[in-house]
């Protein structure tokens, strides 16, 4: 009897659970980290991180405009890898936030909202689809979805006997949140209106003037940034990718926010079930609030904070959209998986006859996530495509490249001398990189020249082998074989277009 008393006490521990499910965590995410690919955003955010400072700030204040904090994390991560597993590092990057993330839960949300919860959400972390995007894209949006998290546990700690450390900690954190991502600014402003609306009916004057002063503070010290987007704004989205049909598919963060054209299991299914599952129990609990009994003051205001934060900036990011120009994509919502999760946690923890049957169809959803995740991972057509142009095209031929394939040149094929090909409507990424190799437009051709192309532009009028990979099954990479006036032509017309735009 006392061997199963002191296992029962074991097995009860939290510290044993949590810690328990964050190894595991660990472990299994561990699998997918890889030394192979990466795609064109990705090896954008990397070649950011490698530039000097300088170049950095020049490309964040004319081609980008976005916060720094992502890069300037990246730089400091990367620095610690040798530069043969510098693709493992950038993954690594943000593995490593989403099993912070998970110790965060595990120590202040449990010391404010109690173990259930905090062991729910340590689940939701590990099990959601979510994760398997956010855990290794070399973006900021592990980065982000880490800050906003904290912003809503410290948030709600001002609203009852707050310390000044408190005013500290919600301070920093919602500032280096909106230095990570302009949709946490959208957040942030209905997660201050909430905050202000219920510091106010509370009317404690001391915590009011304490929060206006921490809100100030955070606004002059992010206002000098915000000049640097509204006045590159214009050109940088003159020819920006977002249009209707992304914003019509933005609510797939809701249900399923693996990518459509990623390679799906047979259980996808479940990914869907899943997510959905999630939503439909948020906003459930979201309009049960009175009749959960059991529910505190503190779970009940966390659970409106984060699902009023969430919903209000998706509708707000609509109507953006809608009167000014498309701005919201699924991909870009991936900042709020955490606040989504943790609405999540709170309201499974009282509708307690949903969470054994929840969490096993997240199990089946996580199991049919990480073997779409992991095909794409390890997809070998990026390699398969590298090897083949260093085999049989020669450097000294210069290699076209359209659809942004400028990037992929610099990093996969330093080697080459990769001509960027844009049409009246196509962006151009990073324009210093494709800059340096302008005097090459105007050299004689080889007879016969190459080019790159992931959109199918040249497919059909030209022999090209297509490469497809795990990120592109319905596109590809296409490798074309193209003569030298054909060549010609499209250097001359991407050319004019440069001058006449650039």
């Amino acid at each position: 009897m006392k061997i199963l008393s002191f296992v029962k006490s074991y097995a009860n521990n939290f510290n044993i659970k949590a810690y328990g499910l964050i190894a595991l965590t660990a472990i299994i995410y561990a699998t997918l980290l890889n030394n192979l690919n990466l795609w064109t955003d990705e090896i954008y955010s990397v070649l950011m991180a490698k530039d000097n400072f300088s170049d950095m700030w020049h490309l964040l204040t004319t081609e980008d405009s976005k916060p720094p904090l992502y890069y300037l994390y990246l730089k400091f991560v990367l620095a610690l890898f040798p530069q043969k597993y510098e693709i493992f590092g950038a993954h690594f990057a943000s593995y490593i936030l989403l099993i912070l993330a998970q110790v965060f839960c595990a120590t202040s949300l449990k010391r404010d909202f109690g173990d259930k919860i905090a062991l729910l959400m340590i689940a939701l972390i590990l099990l959601m689809p979510h994760s398997l995007w956010l855990a290794f894209e070399v973006r900021t949006y592990m980065l982000s979805n880490l800050l906003l998290l904290m912003t809503l546990v410290f948030g709600i700690r001002l609203l009852s006997s707050p310390l000044s450390s408190d005013f500290f900690k919600f301070s920093l954190v919602s500032l280096l949140a909106l230095y990570s991502h302009y949709y946490c600014a959208i957040f942030l402003f209905f997660l201050y209106l909430y905050l202000l609306i219920a510091i106010l009916f509370s009317r404690k004057n001391d915590i009011l003037i304490k929060f206006l002063l921490s809100t100030v503070c955070v606004s002059l010290l992010f206002l000098p940034w915000l000049a640097i987007p509204l006045t590159t704004a214009q050109n940088i989205s003159r020819d920006w990718y977002v249009t209707w049909d992304f914003v019509k598919f933005s609510p797939q963060f809701f249900i399923n926010p693996l990518a459509p054209d990623m390679w799906q299991s047979f259980l996808f299914i479940f990914e869907t079930l899943a997510v959905a599952t999630l939503t439909f129990v948020v906003i459930s609990a979201l309009f049960n609030l009175k009749k959960f009994k059991e529910i505190s003051a503190e779970n009940s205001r966390l659970l409106s904070l984060s699902c009023f934060s969430l919903f209000a900036s998706y509708f707000c990011l609509i109507l953006l959209s809608l009167y000014i120009r498309p701005l919201v994509t699924a991909r870009y919502l991936l900042s709020f998986s955490l606040p989504l999760f943790l609405a999540g946690a709170i309201a499974l923890s009282y509708f307690k006859n949903l969470q054994k049957p929840f969490l096993f169809i997240a199990l089946i959803a996580f199991g049919a996530a990480y073997i779409d995740v992991r095909k794409a991972s390890f997809d070998l057509g990026f390699s398969r495509l590298t090897q083949d142009i260093r085999q049989f095209v020669s450097p000294n031929q210069p290699i076209l490249t359209f659809d942004n394939n400028n990037l992929f040149c610099e990093y996969y094929l330093p080697e080459y001398t990769c001509l960027a090909i844009v049409d009246k409507t196509g962006e151009i990424l990073r324009l210093p990189s494709v800059l340096k190799n302008i005097h090459h437009y105007s050299e004689p051709l080889p007879e016969i020249s190459f080019a790159l192309s992931s959109y199918e532009q040249l497919r059909h009028n030209f022999e090209c082998v297509t490469y497809n990979s795990g990120y592109r099954l319905n596109f590809g990479t296409d490798l074309c074989k193209l003569n030298a006036q054909d060549a010609g032509n499209f250097l001359k017309n991407s050319l004019n277009l440069r001058l006449n735009k650039y």
